[in-house]
C-alpha cells in the first residue's frame, strides 16, 4: 500500500469513527420524548380554588348564560360554632328551573349535595374550618361561596383535626400517559405511578392509584378528598403526579387530567391547607410545574422535575420519566425523601447534559425539620 492509499484509508476510518457516535446520539435523542402539552382547543376548563373556570371561550354546547349565584346563609362568615350546626345554602340561576342543587364541602371534603346539612362540629377539632358550597348549572357553569368559621367545643373535638397517637401512612399516586385523543399521549407516566405505588407499599403505605382514564378531574378531586378525610396529625402522607404540566396565563402551573382539565396549583394548595399531617411529601414529574412549590409549607417536602422548563420521558431502558427514574434509583442508596430528591435533581441535570438542546431545571424544597423518612 503506497503512502497516498494509506492516507485515504486513515481518513476514511476517522470519518466512520466520528459519524457512528453522532448517529448513536441522534438515535438516542429520538428515543426520548419531551412531556410538552399542545392545546389548540377553542376552550379550556380550568379548576381553580374558586371553582371551575372556562378560558379562551366556552366548550361546545355550552350556552352563554351566567353561572348560578351561590350563598351560604348559615352560619355566618367568621362565626364561632359548637355542637350541631345547620349549614344552609341558597342557589339562584336565571336560566335554570329548578335551580341547581349545591354541593357542600367542609375543609375540602364533600359532605352533602343538598341545600342544607346538619354538621356535627364535635367530630372536628377546635379551630378554624372552611365551609364551601358549589353549584353547576345545565350549561356547565359553576358558582361557589365559601366562609370560615371557628369551632369551639371546649374539649377540642376528637375527629379529623387531631391525632390518635397512631402513625398511619396514606398515599395517592397519579400517572397519566393516555390523554383524550392521541396528540398528547406519553409513554411512561403510568409506570411512574406504579413504581411509586410499589415503593410506598413496601414502606407500609395504604396507596390509591389513578392511572390514565381513571385520572379524570372529578376522580382526582374525589380521591384527594378521601385522602384528606383519612389522615390525621400523626400520619404520613405522600402525593405523586406524573403527566402533563403547563403554565397558563394568570393561573400559573397546572396539572392536566386525562379529560383535559387544567388543575391549578392554587386549587391543590387550597385542598392541602385542610391537611392535619406535618409529614407530607409531594413529587411531580411534569413540565413547567414549579408553582406547585407553594404546597411545601412547614412539615413538608416537595420534589419537582421542572420549574419553568420541560420534563422528559426517558429512553426505553428507563421505562420511566427521567426524574422518576432517578428517584426510584435513589432509593437504592438513600433513606430520606430529601436525599432521594437531591440525587434525582443531580442525576437529571447530568443526564440532560448528554443531549444537545435538552435543557432541564429540576429542584426540590425542604420545609421539614430533620430527615423525612418514608
Amino acid at each position: 500500500m503506497n503512502n497516498r492509499m494509506l492516507a485515504m484509508f486513515l481518513v476514511a476510518m476517522f470519518l466512520v469513527g466520528a459519524i457512528i457516535p453522532m448517529v448513536e446520539e441522534n438515535n438516542a435523542t429520538a428515543e426520548i420524548k419531551v412531556r410538552k402539552f399542545v392545546d389548540d382547543r377553542a376552550f379550556i376548563p380550568i379548576l381553580t380554588e374558586k371553582g371551575l373556570k372556562i378560558a379562551k371561550g366556552k366548550p361546545l354546547g355550552v350556552g352563554r348564560d351566567k353561572a348560578p349565584s351561590v350563598t351560604i346563609t348559615n352560619p355566618k362568615d367568621g362565626a364561632t360554632v359548637s355542637g350541631v350546626v345547620t349549614i344552609t345554602v341558597t342557589v339562584n340561576d336565571k336560566e335554570d328551573d329548578p335551580d341547581p342543587i349545591p354541593a357542600i364541602y367542609i375543609d375540602g371534603v364533600l359532605v352533602a349535595t343538598a341545600n342544607s346539612y346538619d354538621w356535627d362540629t364535635t367530630a372536628y377539632s377546635d379551630g378554624s374550618h372552611t365551609i364551601e358550597a358549589k353549584a353547576t348549572d345545565s350549561a356547565g357553569n359553576t358558582g361557589s361561596d365559601s366562609i370560615t368559621v371557628i369551632v369551639d367545643n371546649g374539649a377540642g373535638g376528637g375527629g379529623s383535626g387531631g391525632g390518635d397517637g397512631i402513625v398511619r401512612k396514606w398515599a395517592l399516586c397519579i400517572g397519566i400517559s393516555d390523554y383524550d385523543g392521541t396528540a398528547n399521549d406519553l409513554n411512561y407516566c403510568d409506570d411512574d405511578a406504579r413504581d411509586w405505588a410499589n415503593f410506598l407499599n413496601s414502606q407500609g403505605y395504604h396507596v390509591v392509584t389513578l392511572l390514565d382514564s381513571q385520572a379524570t378531574a372529578d376522580n382526582i378531586e374525589e380521591k384527594i378528598n378521601e385522602l384528606l378525610a383519612s389522615e390525621d396529625a400523626d400520619d404520613y402522607v405522600v402525593f405523586t403526579y406524573s403527566g402533563h404540566g403547563v403554565k397558563y396565563k394568570k393561573y400559573g402551573s397546572c396539572m392536566i387530567s386525562t379529560d383535559m382539565v387544567y388543575i391549578t396549583h392554587g386549587w391543590l394548595e387550597a385542598k392541602f391547607d385542610a391537611a392535619d399531617s406535618s409529614h407530607i411529601y409531594f413529587a411531580f414529574d411534569a413540565c413547567q410545574i414549579g408553582d406547585f412549590k407553594g404546597l411545601v409549607k412547614d412539615g413538608r417536602v416537595g420534589a419537582f422535575a421542572s420549574n419553568r422548563d420541560y420534563s422528559y420521558d426517558g429512553t426505553p431502558d428507563m421505562q420511566n420519566g427521567v426524574f422518576t427514574y432517578y428517584q426510584m434509583e435513589g432509593w437504592n442508596q438513600y433513606a430520606s425523601f430529601e436525599d432521594d430528591a437531591a440525587y434525582a435533581v443531580q442525576k437529571m441535570e447530568e443526564w440532560a447534559s448528554g443531549y444537545a438542546g435538552v435543557n432541564v431545571d429540576p429542584f426540590y424544597v425542604d420545609a421539614f425539620a430533620g430527615d423525612m423518612l418514608p
